[in-house]
């Protein structure tokens, strides 16, 4: 079936006013959430006010459109099939937009300039290239249309493609048909990293990948960022060139990325930089003025996606120049300066983007059909970029295997080159390190530029002539001979005399001599100082903490970032809890979820994953405890996590001392897959035991989350005694029905809650998309009453003043921390009635000074009426109870005997607190 829409087909009738973006199309990709991927979500625009159904599959999803804009926005459950469903999407009015052939699989979104279109009937070797496309039929694509705005587009509009179809989704056999007409036009970069990446895949490797081209020729940076980025370089934003259409500032994200923000992707491949090292701007440092540019727009994506910091891989930009050419005219091209600053996005301590890879092209200089700065190998750089994307987006170590399929011979290849990491001066030379792993077998090599029928252009300088490292001695730059150049397993040596400061390699644009390790992978550019020996000092023990007593308060990464959530993600998060009020409010822990461990070394530590911790947990925990909060990671106690990643079965010594070392204050345990205990508290024995050592040793307490026990009659009549809180249901969505269900679980649990130890109803959804705003503060209402920990689980970066609100209400929360009269911490569920099939919930909590908090929750889909009488609260008979509005934070009417609320709205709620007049 061709899966090819049309434009007309997708903006409806001019009497409509249901449009959806033209990536909402038959055939689309909805990216999964399978092996550390995202949830995915659909938009558009409707009437005012209207009610958007949105039917995906079996599953129905109904939501307001905007009162004010008409913008609607669902976040769509997570899907472990890649079978095909059709979505249907109505409104109030009756317009209705059907989506056929649909299905989840993973979005790869390429952009940049020209070298990112260049096409794939310039690469080398196309006609064989393109044939490949018969064993990758699970492909589809999306060639965005050329255009550039003033103002931020909701919908893609205009322009041309070279492809011939624009703005709708191709599917294989599609883009296969007149010999290769389609894919000949698509981007090589984009094609080739996808399939090099579905090569290499040794789970799901038959996962439908989207392949979405949004990339325009001559380009700057600053026509690709959102005006809000440019707030990141304060310094530069006075600076930026005044250009005029598609190069304008802001101009290409408008018309070209804005329309995709919503769309989630599993990673963005990004081929740019040349428009910015030909045009230099006067007095300004190139490198400083890119990366901070750069990184603000990686970031600036990554925010209004909304998704979390999904994986950003950059082809290093290559040659732009012949072998031979003079050193005075290479200096000129501002290549070196841009590979810098690409550099800079490579994960590094307290660098500014994480979950972000490289492919280095330093040595893939040559001539195609479209000149000399636009190579044609773009063969071994797709190569290159999809092994740091297999690493980056599925956190995969070491060494890869691509399988062969079709024509295509497999290989097995480390992920990256050697990557450097210190350089310091001994007696022997300048001493170079370089990434564990990544630096075997390497050597210097002549580098030999391509003709464009793919031929060697030979090697005019090469490593004779113009070795590639340098060092700075006495003021000036001296070249090291290849001869005084040896290398060992991960380290380099430079035998050099005098006392040098600096360090740099390949200081030109074309490179003539390259270091590779044993897998023809080049080490990348850089210039670094010579750094002493790291410091050995450890910090002083605390004052000794208390347990804690009431429910924790806090935020957990996983309901908004899944795995997308990396070092830099969470001290933002950590400053903004400081900063939006929630630390005053008690809120003290930040909580990562899964996906930040990759390993375990030879002795069994647990490895944090590179590319999203590239500084560790203990800088983390360090970070959050200078704020005067609290960090807290995620475990499994069987052998995986539920993402895949090492768990802590027969681990838990080790695991458990090693939170103890970093610091940790808080340590989820989930249950997830392979190996596990017959006895299911074996495990969380084990940690317990440790944890006390910890707090003995160290005087820090760490809190123990356990996943799960949901009966108290039996684990419940154990589990409060190894553990802080435990969970008791499933995974909590952001939908009414599952919020409900989770709390009638925990409800079943009063009994066992006790100060210090809590029934867990799992994250808070407060935020999320999915959930209107009455149901959120019905949500934060019922988890207060149940005294369940609150951890905000949404971007509390850039929350709306309405979530803010709801997570900052200081009343609500105290109802939540009060310990309980008699220490009966956890309130209940005291009456529930039916009116047809509307339920009406009616719950209470006796707080410690006396006071009783009542919670009356409308369960159904009618306005209600809700009472709580005396005797179902435990209130004597005829006693006069002061009223206070827990939402409206004012003083209503006394009430004897009962206290009613009338016209509570579907799914709304009423909180109030009684006190003895």
């Amino acid at each position: 079936m061709k899966t090819v829409l049309a434009l007309l087909c997708l903006i409806p009738a001019a009497t409509s006013k249901l449009i959806v973006p033209q990536w909402i199309s038959d055939g689309m990709i909805l990216q999964m959430n399978r092996q550390y991927g995202a949830r995915s979500f659909l938009n558009g625009i409707s009437d005012a006010g209207s009610k958007v159904t949105i039917t995906a599959g079996s599953t129905k999803y109904i939501v307001d459109a905007d009162p004010v804009d008409g913008k609607w926005e669902v976040m769509i459950n997570p899907s472990s099939s890649h079978a095909s469903i059709n979505i249907a999407i109505t409104n109030t009015a009756g317009d209705k937009i059907n989506v056929n052939g649909a299905t989840f699989g993973d979005v790869l979104f390429c952009s940049g300039q020209s070298n990112m279109v260049f096409p794939m009937e310039n690469v080398l070797n196309a006609t064989e290239e393109l044939a490949t496309l018969a064993n990758f039929q699970q492909f589809r694509f999306f060639q965005t249309a050329l255009n550039y705005s003033s103002t931020p587009l909701d919908v893609l509009e205009g322009g041309a493609c070279t492809a011939g179809i624009c703005n709708s989704w191709v599917d294989a056999q599609t883009a296969g048909a007149k010999n290769y007409t389609y894919l000949k036009n698509f981007s090589a970069m984009c094609y080739l990293t996808a399939r090099e990446l579905t090569r290499l895949r040794t789970i799901d490797a038959g996962t439908p990948v989207g392949l979405v081209q949004s990339a325009y020729g001559g380009t700057r940076v600053e026509a690709w960022m959102p005006e809000s980025a440019f707030d990141s370089c304060p310094q530069y934003k006075n600076l930026v060139p005044a250009r005029k259409d598609q190069n304008a500032a802001m101009a290409l994200y408008n018309a070209m990325i804005n329309p995709f923000k919503t769309m989630s992707v599993r990673a963005t491949i990004w081929y740019q930089g040349e428009a910015n090292a030909d045009e230099k701007i006067a007095g300004v440092d190139q490198t400083a003025y890119y990366a901070c540019m750069y990184q603000a727009m990686i970031a600036s994506w990554r925010d209004k996606k909304g998704m979390g910091d999904f994986a950003w891989i950059t082809q290093q930009l290559p040659p732009s120049v012949v072998s031979g050419t003079p050193m005075s005219q290479q200096l000129e091209t501002g290549r070196i300066q841009i590979r810098l600053a690409e550099a800079e996005t490579v994960p590094h301590t307290d660098g500014l983007t994480d979950i972000s890879g490289m492919s280095v092209g330093l040595d893939m200089g040559g001539r195609s059909a479209w000149g000399v700065d636009h190579p044609p190998n773009k063969n071994e750089m797709s190569r290159r970029m999809a092994l740091s994307l297999y690493h980056v987006a599925f956190g995969v170590q070491g060494r890869f295997t691509a399988a062969p399929v079709g024509s295509l011979k497999g290989y097995n290849s480390y992920w990256t080159g050697p990557v450097f990491k210190s350089a310091t001066q001994t007696a022997d030379g300048v001493v170079i390190s370089v990434d564990e792993g990544s630096g075997f077998g390497m050597s210097l090599k002549d580098v030999e530029g391509l003709n464009v029928n793919g031929s060697s252009a030979g090697c005019t300088l090469c490593c004779a002539k113009m070795p590639p490292f340098e060092v700075f001695v006495n003021g000036n730059w001296s070249t090291i001979p290849a001869s005084s150049v040896t290398t060992a397993t991960d380290v380099i040596t430079l035998k050099v005399q005098g006392t040098v400061s600096q360090v740099r390699y390949a200081w030109s644009d074309f490179v003539e001599c390259v270091l590779y390790n044993n897998d023809s992978l080049p080490l990348g550019p850089f210039l670094a100082n010579l750094t002493s020996s790291p410091s050995t000092e450890i910090a002083p023990v605390g004052v000794k903490e208390q347990p804690i007593q009431s429910p924790p308060l806090g935020f957990n990464s996983w309901n908004f970032y899944h795995c997308n959530i990396d070092e830099n993600t969470v001290k933002k998060v950590i400053d903004a809890m400081v900063a939006n009020g929630m630390k005053d409010a008690g809120y003290q822990y930040v909580n990562i979820d899964d996906c930040w461990q990759v390993g375990r070394t030879s002795n069994g530590t647990i490895i944090p994953d590179p590319v999203r911790f590239p500084s560790g947990m203990k800088h983390l925990a360090d970070y959050a405890h200078s704020k005067g909060m609290k960090f807290g990671v995620y475990t499994a106690r069987k052998q995986f996590t539920c993402q895949g990643r090492p768990g802590s079965y027969e681990m838990e010594v080790i695991d458990a001392d090693t939170y103890c070392d970093w610091g940790i204050d808080y340590v989820k345990i989930d249950q997830c897959g392979g190996k596990d205990y017959k006895n299911v508290s074996s495990s969380w024995m084990k940690f317990h035991s440790r944890f006390e050592a910890c707090y003995q040793n160290t005087g820090r307490y760490i809190v123990q989350s356990v996943e799960s026990c949901g009966d108290p009659n039996t684990c419940g009549q154990w589990v409060p005694n190894m553990a802080n809180l435990w969970r008791t249901g499933g995974d909590v969505q952001a939908n009414w029905e599952s919020v409900m269900h989770n709390a009638a679980v925990n409800n079943a649990m009063q009994t066992i809650a006790k100060p210090g130890h809590f029934n867990d109803a799992d994250m808070l959804e407060v935020g999320d998309v999915g959930l209107s705003y009455d149901e959120e503060v019905s949500h934060f209402s019922i988890w207060a009453i149940m005294s369940s920990a609150m951890l905000a689980g949404t971007d509390l970066v850039n929350p709306s003043n309405e979530t803010l609100a709801i997570l900052t209400n200081k009343e609500v929360i105290a109802v939540n921390q009060d310990l309980g009269l008699n220490n009966v911490i956890q309130g209940k569920m005291v009456n529930s009635t039916k009116i047809g099939n509307d339920q009406l919930q009616v719950w209470g909590k006796h707080m410690s000074n006396g006071d009783v908090a009542v919670l009356l929750v409308n369960n159904g889909a009618a306005a209600h009426t809700i009472t709580a009488s005396w005797e179902e609260l435990g209130i004597p008979s005829g006693k006069a109870m002061k009223v206070r509005d827990l939402w409206t934070h004012t003083d209503l009417s006394p009430a004897t005997n009962s206290y009613s609320r009338a016209n509570i709205k579907s799914h709304a709620c009423a909180f109030v607190l009684l006190s003895p007049q």
